[in-house]
């Protein structure tokens, strides 16, 4: 089996396999590498070169045959920027997800090369350097090890797009099965699609599903988000590989729901106050207490308390 400083590899069903980020590492959200029969299909390509490069190298480690499809679910960053290391495979997306890559992604790139984080870096090697205590120095590594990893990737990103786009569906057929790429409209994003496999009864949800990780509502909609959650929970899939955190089953959907209803209920007790509150004295939600990222808790308040 593969290994990687990016990614654990968990296989699904025979010839599919779900590329779960570490804490540690460039990719900071998760892939899939799918047989599907004469040639592999990619799932989402990580946040950083570093770390496409390494999906790559595992997608022909596993299953030794060409790749000939990479997929992009949205056009966040962490799901886009692995793209320059598959330049003779066609990289599909919906057509909207390719239009905000091209509106979001070079801007990006232009922003952050000025702000290369070297005194950061460097601030961050004296602390780890200066801890002793093993329990203390884990984070500070993991710090430091983050910021080595976005270094990298900013010197050497080339924004790479799609090259085949579709407008609500597109199914691909290989030898082994057939998989359909779905675009459940604006959500998590203003357009995020999905991986369906019917004969496996298995979905890469991309960032529509989070599991113990707050998602992000900013560049979405929370209410069409409902909307799309209810179109995937159609589906009845057995198995579902969220955008981040481990698999799970249906039930991951009904967490989403619960999170997304939650948030909006909470926000509805504060709404049309003056002065509007003060978001970081609202507490999280017990249920989510221990889910990563309690920051974007604290950005979705205030996203939906400022619309």
């Amino acid at each position: 089996m593969f290994h990687s400083r990016h990614f654990s590899i968990h296989p699904l069903a025979e010839g599919i396999y779900a590329l779960i980020s570490a804490e540690q590492g460039g990719a900071m959200s998760n892939a899939g590498i799918i047989d599907m029969g004469g040639y592999t299909l990619i799932f989402d390509t990580f946040n950083t070169p570093q770390a496409g490069k390494d999906l790559r190298k595992a997608a022909l480690c596993l299953l030794d045959q060409p790749i000939g499809y990479v997929v992009n679910s949205h056009w966040h960053g962490d799901h886009v920027r692995g793209n320059q290391f598959f330049p003779g495979e066609i990289i599909v997306s919906s057509s909207r997800t390719r239009e905000l890559m091209q509106e979001t992604q070079p801007q990006w790139l232009a922003r952050m090369k000025p702000l290369l984080p070297e005194a950061d870096i460097a601030e961050a090697a004296a602390k780890l350097s200066a801890e002793h205590e093993q329990e203390k120095r884990l984070p500070l590594a993991s710090e430091h090890n983050y910021l080595l990893e976005i270094r990298e990737s900013i010197e050497t990103l080339a924004v790479t797009y799609p090259e085949l786009t579709y407008e609500r569906q597109l199914t691909l057929h290989g030898s082994k099965r057939s998989v359909r790429l779905m675009s459940l409209g604006r959500a998590h994003t203003a357009c995020d699609s999905i991986l369906y496999s019917p004969a496996d009864s298995l979905v890469f949800a991309g960032d529509l599903i989070a599991a113990s990780n707050h998602p992000l509502f900013t560049d979405g909609d929370p209410h069409s988000w409902l909307n799309a959650l209810g179109e995937l929970e159609k589906l009845g899939a057995k198995q579902i590989v969220p955008g981040h955190g481990p698999v799970g089953d249906i039930s991951s959907i009904k967490y989403m729901q619960e999170y997304i209803m939650g948030l909006l209920a909470v926000s509805r007790q504060y709404s049309g106050l003056e002065p509007k509150p003060d978001t970081a004295g609202i507490p999280v939600p017990e249920a989510y207490r221990d889910w990563s990222a309690t920051g974007v808790y604290y950005r979705n308040l205030e996203f939906l308390l400022n619309r």
